[in-house]
């Protein structure tokens, strides 16, 4: 590094959609010469390492989360637990506080702070490329499987890595993609009374969709899958990084909100931008149906 160059620490919120907008950042920054220490929880590690295009300046610290009374023992990000056990998330990151004290010796720390993650992940730049991960590679198993398709074919759909839907609404959602007759991709979360998605599906469905869809209760890699040529749509529930990333890579966006904030986020990308459509819910129940999902893909 010359001079000019600095050494920043990272230490985002534990959560994949605060953690993979930072790293995206680093890339930016190492790309300007800039060394960067990226603190991690340990596990969660190998989740991010393709989308690290610097490893020579990007470095990953990884940070044994405590365990804290509630949590299950495995438990490092809020993609690992329901939304109620956030808090707890929370606590046991404050507990990292004077080990990542010890660790931090940097010339600029960016850290968790919710007006710092809202500028850095929902508010960077955007650009009329796509955003810097040419030199990572999409997992072989969804590249091999979305090129099968032709361009602007393949509708995804994703809700995060914190949000999960209600059984009834997840089936809703999902013979709604099913009633399209398009290819379709799912990443999805099961409902918090079931250990697996498969375990919540509607009956007959994968038999039904076969080969043209593919539902997966994982974390995938959805900066390079919006990527993808095959992908046409995007049907969220309008996450700040979610939108971003469909933005850059110029989908079509289809919102289905969930959350408080998802609702801002919808208001801003329909009233401002208008660059979407909106899955109508009932004014009574709050609740969507398969026919109106179909019908706005």
């Amino acid at each position: 590094m010359d001079a000019a160059s600095l050494h920043i620490t990272m230490y985002p919120w534990f959560a994949m959609g605060h953690l993979t907008p930072f790293l995206h950042l680093a890339n930016k920054l190492a790309k300007r010469g800039h060394k960067i220490s990226f603190f991690i929880p340990r596990r969660t590690q190998a989740k991010l390492e393709n989308l690290n295009l610097h490893p020579s300046l990007i470095t990953f610290v990884p940070v044994i989360v405590p365990h804290v009374d509630g949590l299950p023992y495995d438990a490092e990000t809020t993609s690992d637990v329901p939304s109620s056990l956030f808090p707890l998330i929370a606590s046991a990151m404050d507990l990292t506080e004077k080990d990542i004290e010890l660790l931090m010796f940097p010339d600029c720390s960016i850290k968790l702070h919710e007006h710092e993650v809202r500028f850095l992940g929902a508010g960077r730049k955007l650009e009329s490329s796509s955003p810097e991960s040419s030199n990572s590679t999409l997992e072989e198993k969804w590249g091999e499987w979305l090129g099968r398709f032709k361009a602007g074919s393949v509708i995804y759909c994703a809700f995060g890595s914190e949000n999960s839907l209600q059984q009834n609404q997840l089936q809703e959602l999902l013979s709604g993609l099913e009633l399209t007759g398009m290819p379709f991709l799912a990443a999805l979360k099961p409902p918090t009374e079931f250990e697996s998605i498969e375990d919540a599906l509607p009956k007959g469905f994968k038999e039904r969709v076969q080969e043209r869809g593919v539902l997966y209760g994982g974390w995938v890699q959805q900066q390079l899958i919006l990527e993808h040529p095959s992908i046409g749509c995007f049907i969220t529930h309008c996450g700040a990084a979610s939108l971003t990333e469909a933005l850059v890579n110029q989908c079509q966006l289809v919102l289905l909100p969930c959350l408080g904030s998802d609702f801002i986020n919808a208001r801003t990308m329909g009233g401002k931008l208008r660059v979407r459509v909106e899955v109508e819910k009932g004014e009574e129940d709050g609740l969507f149906t398969h026919r109106k999902v179909c019908a706005k893909l």
